[in-house]
């Protein structure tokens, strides 16, 4: 009977191949990973294999001690597979929608695209990659393309 750590490795594995067999998938994992940008790709396949909608996931003692929340009784933590020891273990994060606040408790600062940001985002994009375009998708593909 495999443990719980390879179980959990076989559904990041399972995720993987499900998210190239439609661009809809992929979109709604490329959505996931931009807003949890600091975490490994197959820490980011877990996330999303568990919980798509995740915005900002932290482990426990970083929500509790550093932002001053605390996770709230009976949340189910999201399980990342942790392979840097001897063998394969489980590590647990929590989402901001598992903590609840305090009274001087920090709350993390979820930057999203608006309409004022294209006009200067366009214009450092030029500024720094010498691409100009009228379409914000297009010269980040142009980005890209340049980068590669």
């Amino acid at each position: 009977m495999p443990t719980k750590a390879e179980m959990y490795a076989q559904m990041a594995e399972k995720v993987a191949v499900q998210l190239t067999g439609s661009w809809q998938e992929w979109a709604g994992f490329l959505t996931n990973a931009a807003r949890l940008y600091k975490y490994p790709f197959h820490e980011q396949l877990m996330i999303y294999a568990q919980r798509p909608d995740a915005t900002a996931c932290a482990e426990y003692d970083l929500w509790n001690n550093r932002m001053g929340r605390y996770v709230r009784r009976g949340s189910k933590g999201i399980a990342l597979v942790d392979d840097s020891g001897d063998r394969p273990r489980l590590r647990y994060v929590f989402d901001i929608s598992d903590t609840g606040t305090r009274e001087h408790s920090r709350t993390p600062w979820l930057w999203q695209l608006e309409e004022r940001h294209i006009g200067p985002l366009s214009a450092m994009l030029e500024r720094n990659y010498d691409v100009s375009s009228n379409d914000l998708a297009q010269q980040l593909a142009d980005v890209a393309a340049k980068l590669a």
